[in-house]
């Protein structure tokens, strides 16, 4: 091969060579828009409220809002509300100590409502001053009001 034939080949491969370069950068910047393209999707549905179910967001009609459950709860915690809920509930209102007591629920139907059951509870518990009050024991149930059910 002559000199000449040397130098055009060489040409002719550095020309490939920074061609096969672009070619295969411009393919990379293609993925890299792709994969933003595609982010861009998650999470871009929204409900009427402009909440974003995908994301964990659910619309809370008591505080205007969009919110996760799990990190605050969807609830006006009025006393006058808790009182309403845990009547609704089939519970006792008591309002000087601000306890629901849903007396009916076996020990097992208590604690599946996270509520605290005592066995032995003063009949007399919620009138402390009473003159008079009988040596019994009352079976009692406190629950957590659970507001918007």
């Amino acid at each position: 091969m002559t000199n000449k034939n040397i130098i055009i080949l060489i040409i002719i491969l550095v020309i490939l060579a920074v061609g096969s370069f672009f070619l295969i950068r411009s393919n990379q910047v293609k993925n890299q828009e792709k994969i933003n393209d595609d982010s861009q999707l998650l999470g871009a549905d929204r409900d009427e409220h402009g909440c974003i179910p995908s994301a964990g967001y659910s619309w809370c009609e008591i505080k205007n809002k969009c919110l996760r459950i799990w990190e605050e709860e969807c609830v006006d915690v009025t006393l006058g509300d808790q009182k309403v809920f845990c009547e609704r509930d089939n519970g006792v209102w008591y309002s000087d100590d601000n306890t629901c007591e849903k007396n009916s629920l076996t020990k097992e139907e208590c604690l599946a409502q996270d509520g605290v059951f005592v066995e032995c509870a003063s009949a007399c518990r919620h009138n402390p001053k009473a003159e008079i009050c009988t040596a019994q024991c009352v079976q009692t149930c406190t629950v957590p009001v659970v507001i918007g059910k």
